[in-house]
């Protein structure tokens, strides 16, 4: 399937959906939209390629003792090549809304290698994306607040039914 913002086919022996986002598409609003054209509510993917620039955040040390929180919003100067990414898909466990957690690393024009825990609608494609989706058939993926950390994580369930 074609249209202005990406390119996609669903390979459905393999539960894959393999294509690329065209330049000027968000990271995350493109496989947002392309988990929705082919009803995709779980599943992991990764994607490579160019974007006008990254903006992350990066694991830093708390003021307490042995902890760890998100730096502040991270945007690179230049463009950057997406070296590797990789993402989860799952839906928010009270509005059933599509998430994606997404890390990736990159290299910017002054050569430069960094990378994090990606930004929503703040990732746009330079020139193309390309990415595959390995579709999660039996399985819930819900992003909720963890007791623990008191943070939102995924949580994984087997689909009620599945085998």
């Amino acid at each position: 399937m074609d249209n202005p913002r990406w390119q996609a086919v669903y390979d459905r022996s393999t539960e894959r959906i393999i294509g690329r986002l065209k330049k000027g598409t968000d990271l995350f609003t493109g496989i947002k939209e392309i988990c929705r054209q082919f009803g995709v509510t779980a599943g992991q993917f990764q994607c490579m390629g160019s974007l006008t620039y990254a903006t992350f955040h990066q694991v830093a040390k708390g003021e307490v003792e042995g902890t760890i929180v998100y730096s502040p919003k991270v945007r690179t100067s230049t463009e950057v090549e997406l070296i590797s990414g990789l993402g989860f898909i799952g839906v928010d466990a009270v509005t059933n809304d599509l998430e994606i957690h997404f890390h990736g690393s990159f290299v910017d024009c002054f050569k430069k290698i960094d990378g994090g825990h990606f930004v929503e609608g703040e990732n746009v494609t330079a020139i193309t994306i390309e990415f595959m989706i390995h579709v999660m058939k039996n399985t819930v993926v819900k992003r909720r607040i963890d007791e623990e950390f008191n943070v939102p994580f995924f949580q994984f369930e087997e689909r009620e039914g599945a085998n």
